[in-house]
């Protein structure tokens, strides 16, 4: 549990003098006495798991505190583990307006809440005025500007960088958020540049080494993503997120075998990690043991019902089993956990471009490309729709024109290129004959 739960100031007011023996105070006692026992009977129900339990004694010692903030907070973060997002959201806000002023752990929580109702610009709104206040952490800013560029806020990102690239332009951390922004504007070669001089001049620092590999295996270059990963300091190298990006790579390099393994290793020191238990799920579903795969993704799913990877894992399991309609449903609870979740997005493009739907399939891919998470064969179907909505060709030439130099003779990527060139409307020839000037009666 967050060490921010276990002690709070505002709960000494529940703890009366013991030596005052008149009736009302021993009836603030008895009922501070309460309070303690619900608060711990709802602590220990939180740490087993047992939200419902923890639900009614939290509210119990709510009621019987109703000026305290701490009940809240454990009942908010109850509600939250319990799938609740909405009763969460209510919650913290009441314990907020016990508080003078704006608390920044409430509303860094209920930024996270928002996210996950995919409430993004309520999210951003909140932190933005943490942000002129001056109480978010560097970490935070960081957080914030990513959210941002997500959002399709690259210049709110890049504003928001500002603060603290002026305090120290060099820190890789924000060099590296940089970087990631500039991606997803589509400044690929600037990104790239701005990436191989964060690891000249820091080589062991993960989330650039992370970042890079991301890229490298986004463009088609998955043996250099490996590479990179094989970079990682050992220290971060068993962390989920480095452990899910090798499984990532692994897969794209034809070798699901280690990609299992490697999970597998994760998981046997932390059973109850949803996220790699749904990256393990999707790499068994890969292989063809859809049975396997459904009984992880539901672990998955039962630790977090609302995992996006959970969610979209089991889109595709339902998608292999031939029920598109219950995919895309799947695909749409993924995207409203986390609206960015770019395999969803994936997914959902071509269940669209497969029931006709091509606006709607151009638009997710331009969202796709907007995060900077467009693979090859997705720029590729972009270009195809811009050719076919005669629209946006010089951008289509472009994205065409980069799939082409992956593979040169691709037949499908040569037809694109061949029906972009058609549409585009050719430019007239000038006049090459004399001039004739021709004058009129004055």
């Amino acid at each position: 549990m967050p060490q921010r739960f276990l002690t709070r100031s505002w709960t000494l007011v529940l703890l009366l003098p013991l030596a005052c023996k008149d009736p009302e105070t021993a009836a603030a006692q008895t009922q501070a006495t309460q309070v303690q026992t619900s608060l711990s009977e709802g602590r220990e129900a939180l740490t087993k798991g047992n939200y419902g339990r923890a639900i009614a004694a939290l509210q119990k010692a709510s009621n019987a505190a109703p000026e305290s903030v701490e009940p809240l907070l454990l009942l908010a973060e109850a509600h939250r583990l319990g799938g609740n997002p909405g009763a969460s959201i209510l919650t913290l806000k009441q314990a907020e307006g016990l508080l003078p002023g704006s608390d920044p752990v409430i509303q860094k929580q209920l930024s996270e809440l928002y996210l996950r109702e995919g409430q993004g610009d309520q999210a951003i709104s909140t932190l933005v005025a943490l942000r002129n206040e001056g109480k978010l952490s560097h970490a935070d800013i960081l957080a914030l500007a990513r959210l941002q560029a997500r959002q399709g806020l690259a210049e709110d990102a890049f504003t928001t960088l500002e603060r603290i690239l002026r305090e120290n332009p060099d820190d890789a951390a924000t060099k590296t958020v940089e970087a990631e922004i500039l991606l997803m504007k589509g400044d690929e070669l600037l990104a790239a540049n701005l990436m191989d001089r964060v690891l000249q001049g820091s080589p062991e620092f993960t989330a650039a080494r992370l970042l890079r590999a991301r890229y490298f295996l986004m463009s088609g270059f998955s043996d250099l993503a490996e590479a990179d990963l094989q970079s990682v300091p050992a220290v971060d190298a068993g962390t989920t997120e480095v452990v899910a990006m090798k499984a990532r790579v692994l897969m794209a390099l034809g070798r699901p075998t280690e990609a299992e393994s490697a999970l597998k290793a994760l998981l046997q020191d932390d059973e109850d990690n949803a996220e790699a238990l749904a990256w393990l799920a999707d790499i068994v579903r890969a292989q063809g043991r859809a049975s396997e795969a459904q009984q992880l993704v539901d672990r998955a799913l039962h630790l977090q019902p609302r995992l996006a990877r959970g969610l979209y894992v089991r889109g595709r399991v339902l998608e292999d089993q031939d029920d598109a309609r219950a995919a895309e449903d799947s695909y749409r609870f993924a995207l409203k956990a986390e609206p960015g979740f770019s395999p969803a997005l994936s997914r959902m493009w071509r269940l669209h471009l497969k029931a006709g739907r091509k606006p709607e399939a151009q638009a997710t891919l331009e969202r796709l490309m907007g995060l900077g998470e467009a693979a090859v064969e997705d720029k590729a179907a972009l270009a195809n729709l811009y050719a076919q909505f005669e629209t946006q060709l010089p951008r289509g030439k472009k994205l065409i024109e980069e799939a082409l130099q992956r593979e040169p003779q691709n037949p499908e990527y040569l037809r694109i290129q061949k029906a972009l060139d058609k549409a585009t409307p050719k430019k007239k020839k000038a006049p090459t004959g004399p001039l004739i000037i021709r004058g009129g009666r004055r």
